[in-house]
């Protein structure tokens, strides 16, 4: 009996496909169980049959037509349930990891779902955009292109969502350099590199595009990280000339918009954003060590992982936002994770874009506008920090005033305000009730407490420690100020 059909190209070290761990089991559990070319009413009402079509759609060995045909009423009666298959199944198994002609399958099936505008079909774009190794596959590109002004109209999100995911590609990887030919292994990093040059000028162009037909969606969406991103990719022309044309005058007005967190969510992995919240959700204090190096193992410690922090920290600030009861459950909180991420960056331009993320929305705050949730993150990693890691509440306080003093020469007042406001609403919400564990620590660098004391005051009239909040002694009994930020 010839073996079954496979989806991944894996080695050894891989569990086999009948292995419960493997991505592909429940696929190949429900392709065992396909029904036989005549199949009864009872095989058609099958749960499994989704699966089954699906597993039997990505794997089929023969070549794909090159114009696929057209049979409307056929298609729209059998592509729910491939779409049940794909979407509302078990994840799909990594994209990087799917064999060749199954990577050509999946995007056909894409495209197909999108012409036909089956039900469902957006959010298993956006999956697809968060799985592929660099999200710049041509026919995803040019499927989105084809569809732009329908999708602007009926799914703003979705057109949204890959606009923001490809920015952020070309973002992470605008410092890569490209493997010369003599240099090239022909091995999956090396492929991905080759994928992303030869599809860089397709998402620039679509990029471009979306966002000058579609500005205002877009800005409206995303909010002041499409500045940033923008910023991170402004040494290419045509975002330089983009950036002339549309954004000059009007970023400032973009910048008072928030991200939501779905869009956050976009530019790291689903995989990523699963054990991170696993993390956040189920580990103790004390626990998180051989997670996080598990984790890193997994996504940092490969190529090209490290520039993935500053988004992976963009999420934790605006894409998760914990419960009282998981707050108070004994896990290992926000700022902890964010901590270790910003310990472990080893390049200079990774940490510092690490920096702005954590404390872009603080640049931005306006109380009733803008989460404290996103800005809490920083202040409890630095109050947290200063007792055992002076080190890092030091790095991240001259990395503020950095950023107050030279963000944006323009407005350096109005993002002043707005920091001096999100001191003070962190205090008023009761997130931290002192601010005098920084403004009256020893250890913390004199130079960077007098200048937060004098900071704080000029929009507090009255004494420093009137301006900073209640006493130290409120806060003393607190246990956070005993946890590390670091597994040491």
């Amino acid at each position: 009996m010839p073996p079954p059909p496979r989806l991944l190209a894996v080695g050894d070290h891989h569990p086999p496909p009948t292995s419960a761990s493997s991505p592909e089991h429940p696929f190949l559990s429900a392709h065992l169980l396909l029904p036989s070319p005549s199949p009864s009413p009872a095989d058609l009402a099958s749960p499994h049959l989704p699966l089954a079509l699906a597993f039997s759609f990505l794997t089929h060995p023969s070549p794909l037509p090159a114009q696929p045909p057209r049979d409307p009423p056929r298609r729209r009666r059998s592509l729910p349930r491939l779409l049940l298959g794909l979407l509302l199944g078990p994840p799909l198994p990594p994209f990087p990891l799917l064999l060749t002609h199954s990577r050509t399958r999946l995007l056909l099936a894409v495209s197909e779902l999108a012409r036909a505008a089956a039900p469902g079909f957006p959010p298993l774009v956006v999956s697809l955009l968060r799985c592929v190794p660099f999200h710049g596959d041509a026919r995803l590109i040019d499927l989105l292109s084809e569809n732009a002004c329908s999708l602007a109209d009926e799914e703003p999100q979705l057109l949204v969502a890959a606009v923001f995911a490809f920015l952020r590609l070309l973002a992470k990887n605008r410092l890569t350099p490209f493997p010369s030919i003599a240099d090239c292994k022909d091995c999956e990093e090396c492929n991905n590199a080759k994928n992303l040059e030869e599809c860089r000028e397709k998402l620039v162009s679509f990029c471009c595009a979306i966002l000058r037909d579609h500005f205002d969606v877009c800005s409206s969406l995303i909010g002041r990280d499409l500045v940033r991103s923008l910023h991170d990719v402004m040494l290419v022309p045509e975002f330089q000339i983009l950036w002339k044309e549309s954004m000059w005058n009007r970023a400032a007005d973009i910048c008072r918009v928030g991200m939501p967190g779905w869009c956050a969510a976009v530019a790291i992995s689903p995989e990523m954003e699963t054990q991170l919240l696993f993390m956040m959700n189920n580990v103790k204090w004390g626990d998180q060590k051989r997670y996080q190096l598990w984790f890193a193992r997994k996504h940092l410690m490969v190529p090209g992982g490290e520039e993935r922090i500053p988004d992976i920290i963009r999420f934790i600030c605006c894409g998760y936002h914990p419960t009282n009861e998981v707050m108070q459950s004994g896990v290992i909180a926000r700022w902890a994770v964010i901590g270790w991420l910003l310990t472990s960056c080893s390049k200079a331009y990774v940490q510092a874009n690490a920096k702005l993320v954590l404390f872009y929305d603080w640049l931005f705050f306006e109380e009733g506008r803008d989460s404290v949730m996103n800005i809490e993150p920083a202040i409890l990693l630095m109050v947290n920090s200063v007792s055992q890691y002076t080190e890092i509440t030091n790095m991240l306080l001259e990395f503020l005033f950095l950023l107050i003093e030279n963000y944006d020469l323009r407005r350096k007042e109005a993002i002043a305000q707005c920091v001096r406001r999100a001191f003070g609403v962190l205090v008023k919400k009761g997130v931290v009730l002192s601010l005098e564990p920084l403004t009256g620590s020893e250890k913390l660098s004199p130079l960077l407490r007098h200048k937060l004391v004098t900071f704080l005051s000029m929009s507090c009239p009255g004494t420093p420690e009137e301006a900073c909040g209640k006493t130290v002694d409120e806060v003393s009994k607190g246990t956070e100020l005993k946890k590390g930020v670091c597994s040491n």
